[in-house]
């Protein structure tokens, strides 16, 4: 008895896609050695939009029901898989994503690429729309929010799924659930984005490495040469120097995030202040200071704290401010300490003596250059 034709037609008769494609999926891996035409022919298949999700190219907003649709797909996973991805509907609002043009340009092409227009142009001369890319870059700086805002530009629900969990929570089993992660996936239009993944692509000859690790980058290896057209697979590293060299070569794109740029962090602190930015305004030289060197994530924190100050103690907001706003006087040289003991002087009025005091300059160092009215940089 032909046990996987019975199975085929039991779950296409129920009216189980999910289960269906999830089934078709395993089949393809099992019978390509032994039958490659019928694989491709069932991968094919494969990459028609799913009945009850959006297409990739639909224009109209993802409505309430598909996306509890697509909550009830990833409910009928394994629980344990299931656990492990988190859910982001595009219909949600998403805040301000500050990126730098070599950023914003590659991300804007993901998207025009599949347009109806592109992707005929593009099949007529034989070439497919991006469908893989990696995000690196440290903490903070908008590999998220990027993979968020693909979700939203591309009208696709967006899995989250953090390998660093993964690896901590189900060591043994992962290279199992991960393809099944892969599996749904695959076979559902959305983002799928895997944080994290140095936590499993570490290079393959890594003294750390386990047989485990490296069954998983076959995996990957495996799904990224494949991946259909329909959904979009996003892999961020904070440590690109880990991540095996082989799977890098795999993704069809790679985005570095850098920390913000001095003019992307005047916009970003505008932003963050809302309302409060002209109460703000006579600090907002010694903010940008203070912000230099810091994720978006971390300015948002700081400008958040001194909203909160200023609303819950305004006497204390007004004692304060300054000495929260100075930068990290460790690694500032001594000129560097005096321009700025002599801008807390000069323009925010600040005793001469504290202003010493808090840059660790002398008093008589500071009253020589404002006696002199010079400024040494």
């Amino acid at each position: 008895m032909n046990k996987d034709l019975v199975t085929i037609s039991r779950l296409a008769l129920s009216g189980s896609e999910v289960d269906l494609r999830l089934f078709l999926a395993k089949h393809i891996r099992k019978i390509k050695k032994d039958d490659i035409d019928t694989a491709i022919a069932l991968e094919e298949l494969l990459k028609y939009p799913s009945s009850t999700s959006p297409s990739i190219l639909r224009k109209k907003n993802l409505s309430d029901s598909t996306m509890a649709m697509g909550q009830q797909e990833k409910n009928n996973l394994d629980e344990e898989v299931a656990s492990l991805l988190k859910i982001w509907n595009p219909n949600t609002i998403l805040e301000n994503i500050y990126l730098s043009p070599d950023i914003q340009i590659p991300l804007e092409l993901i998207v025009k690429e599949r347009s109806e227009e592109n992707l005929k142009i593009l099949t007529a001369k034989g070439l497919k729309p991006i469908t893989t890319a990696i995000f690196q870059g440290p903490p903070g700086v908008g590999k998220s929010l990027a993979a968020k805002w693909l979700s939203k530009r591309l009208n696709l629900p967006l899995y989250i799924l953090d390998l660093t969990a993964v690896m901590s929570s189900y060591m043994g089993k992962t290279g199992n659930n991960l393809r099944k992660v892969l599996d749904f996936a695959k076979t559902h239009p959305c983002v799928i984005f895997l944080d994290e993944i140095d936590a499993i692509a570490k290079k393959r000859g890594d003294n750390s490495d386990v047989g485990e690790l490296k069954r998983l980058v076959t995996i990957l290896l495996q799904e990224l040469d494949d991946w259909p057209t329909q959904g979009l697979l996003l892999g961020a590293t904070n440590h690109f120097e880990l991540i095996d060299p082989a799977l890098w070569r795999r993704f069809d794109m790679d985005l570095s995030f850098n920390l913000p740029t001095n003019k992307n962090i005047e916009i970003a602190i505008k932003d963050y202040l809302a309302d409060d930015f002209d109460y703000f305004l006579p600090w907002l030289d010694l903010i940008k200071l203070k912000m230099q060197g810091l994720s978006f994530s971390l300015i948002k924190r700081e400008i958040s704290y001194l909203r909160k100050l200023k609303l819950m103690d305004q006497k204390l907001f007004e004692k304060t401010i300054i000495k929260e706003l100075l930068p990290n006087t460790s690694t500032m040289s001594k000129q560097e300490k005096i321009k700025l003991a002599l801008q807390l002087v000069n323009e925010y009025n600040f005793p001469k003596i504290k202003a010493a005091e808090l840059m660790g300059i002398s008093r008589d160092t500071l009253r020589k250059y404002l006696n002199d009215n010079i400024e040494r940089v």
